[in-house]
């Protein structure tokens, strides 16, 4: 986007570009310390309650991928309108849900809904910045976020005790509820230059053009490889922590620490890491990130039962994901061009729809059972990133000399 159409464009308050993003994160992270409860209540399998996330996250990539192409035509706030209400819809009908099938339907329903508020809050950060103020805007959007996580891992735990997986769903619903009414009466459109008409062929070339470019290629894999690794940590450590004797609650709070070294990260990359170029920060971050998932192997392989043995390498990697993940988002959305709106779909359908898949795949592999296995498996993602952005780097450093 040029200068001029920046300046035509008023952006809305941080905090609701905040808001709505967030609610689409507590959506996973809220429900995460309440599913070994779900699992007792329905009888459930563990896949059958991995599979409430993996709905949740598929459905996110899903509606993310339709969501940012139809924002290029129709705009932002419609689109964010809709989701929200979806999002609230679907949380209150799961009150009247008995089952774990009919639970993950309607999942499914919110996760739907959730895409347009995660979609859109990054796209209109996108429509109102430059590359280097949107990075720094998506840092301070992502510090704001990580508080989200912190209280919905804590009071996801507690809920959990006190009433039950509906109480989270509650919760859920109102928040969507919220991000509806904040966006009907204050929020604008921020897509001035919508496209003309949407049909088929149109749609097919711009995933074409964005697809190919090598250099959005590489930010959404980094940045998808990272975001999935914490939904799958999301879905795997409640079990972990569970073998190690610790409750639903005892959980959220330990690993509420990750979020708390997001914002870390996230602090540190506004005012450090950006100003030495977002394909750098993403490098350092994606380093970072291993290590961390080999400390949590060595932890585990070698039996430490503390809740610590867990909670200090996922603090490494919430600070190394508060780099990597703003930085690679808005390299991605950038490097998307005039096809920012799909850029913003593909890059976050792939980072829901990676952690869904791995998700999937660690369990199906045996690691709800054995957590080496899930070890395993993220630092295998770990090392997917670290790739994908040593590609980019090197790009960057080609086209600078």
């Amino acid at each position: 986007m040029t200068q001029s159409n920046t300046e035509s464009v008023l952006p809305p308050p941080m905090w609701f570009i905040a808001l709505s993003v967030a609610s689409a994160v507590m959506g996973l992270t809220l429900l995460a310390p309440a599913l070994p409860l779900i699992q007792q209540e329905m009888s459930a399998s563990n896949s059958a309650v991995q599979q409430l996330l993996t709905v949740y996250l598929m459905a996110l990539a899903v509606g993310q991928l339709i969501y940012g192409t139809l924002s290029d035509r129709y705009g932002r706030r419609p689109v964010l309108l809709f989701g929200a209400m979806l999002y609230g819809i679907g949380g209150i009908a799961a009150l009247f849900v008995s089952s774990v099938e009919f639970l993950t339907v309607m999942r499914g329903v919110q996760g739907l809904g959730a895409a347009a508020c995660l979609a859109m809050g990054r796209a209109i950060i996108n429509d109102c910045f430059e590359r280097s103020e949107a990075a720094r805007n998506m840092s301070t959007v992502a510090g704001m976020i990580a508080v989200v996580p912190i209280l919905s891992l804590s009071l996801g735990g507690l809920l959990a005790n006190v009433s039950g997986w509906q109480g989270v769903m509650a919760v859920t619903a109102a928040s969507g509820f919220l991000v509806f009414a904040i966006c009907y009466v204050r929020i604008s459109e921020t897509n001035r230059n919508p496209v003309v008409s949407i049909n088929v062929a149109a749609v097919l070339s711009a995933y074409r053009v964005t697809l190919k470019d090598p250099v959005f290629f590489g930010f959404a894999m980094a940045g998808g490889m990272q975001v999935g690794m914490f939904f799958a940590m999301n879905g795997l450590l409640p079990f972990q922590y569970q073998r190690l004797g610790y409750s639903a609650a005892e959980f959220g709070l330990w690993f509420s620490l990750t979020p708390v070294s997001y914002i870390i990260g996230n602090y540190m990359n506004r005012r450090y890491f950006v100003s030495r170029g977002i394909e750098r920060a993403a490098m350092i971050g994606c380093c970072l990130s291993v290590v961390a998932v080999l400390f949590m192997f060595v932890t585990q392989a070698f039996s430490f039962t503390h809740a610590l043995s867990l909670a200090l390498p996922c603090c490494l990697f919430g600070f190394a994901n508060g780099i990597v993940v703003s930085n690679s988002t808005v390299g991605a959305i950038s490097a998307a061009g005039k096809n920012a709106g799909t850029g913003t779909g593909i890059a976050g359908a792939w980072q829901m729809a990676s952690g869904g898949i791995a998700g999937a795949v660690i369990v199906g592999l045996g690691g709800a059972q054995n957590f080496n296995v899930a070890t395993a498996g993220l630092i295998v993602m770990s090392i997917v990133s670290v790739v994908s952005m040593s590609f980019v780097y090197r790009r960057q450093l080609q086209a600078v000399s």
